[in-house]
């Protein structure tokens, strides 16, 4: 179970790296407002403004959801491979998948996403995925470094809340795995 699971229904969590489970999230607006980062121009805009409507009719994306992203795996791998596939091929693609509504298993298998393959995405994917990274770590008041500032000087963090100390752990497992993602989209 994810450390923010941990501390929400059992009061406790469990220092990195000793959570295997743990989990960060990447908000699927954030995906979404990643891509549009990256469009060039409004007709670009509101096609990818049409691919994500087309995402939400899949019930692949939607406004509240996330993708999850373990330490060894992708926990949402369907919705981020689909997600990814639909917002970065070419338009043509799109035009035939929202024709054919849909694609065949066969084709989906190909794209299967799993942590050790993600150097191997196509560059529009992984050029997303790292977009999308970034931007999940502007939303921490603090970076990473901060983080492990905190952690390693034991005169610091013991005088931190044991509230303060919980979150401290959350936050960094947390931006571990996101900071994993980002070596691997490099």
């Amino acid at each position: 179970m994810a450390n923010w699971q941990l501390i929400h229904m059992y009061g406790f969590v469990e220092p990195y790296p000793d959570n295997t489970d743990d989990t960060a999230d990447i908000q699927m607006v954030t995906v979404r407002e990643a891509a549009l980062q990256g469009a060039k121009g409004e007709a670009a805009r509101l096609l990818l403004q049409e691919r994500w409507d087309y995402l939400c009719s899949l019930e692949m994306v939607g406004e509240e959801g996330a993708f999850v992203i373990g330490r060894e795996e992708v926990l949402t791998e369907e919705e981020l491979t689909t997600t990814l596939k639909v917002l970065c091929m070419p338009a043509e693609e799109f035009r035939e998948v929202q024709d054919q509504d849909g694609w065949g298993d066969e084709e989906r298998e190909e794209d299967s996403l799993t942590i050790t393959n993600i150097p191997k995405l196509k560059e529009s994917w992984r050029q997303l995925l790292r977009d999308s990274v970034l931007l999940t770590l502007q939303t921490y008041a603090t970076d990473l470094k901060t983080e492990q500032d905190l952690l390693s000087n034991e005169e610091v963090y013991t005088k931190l809340s044991w509230r303060e100390r919980q979150a401290l752990q959350v936050r960094y497992g947390q931006k571990m795995i996101l900071h994993q993602l980002l070596e691997l989209t490099s």
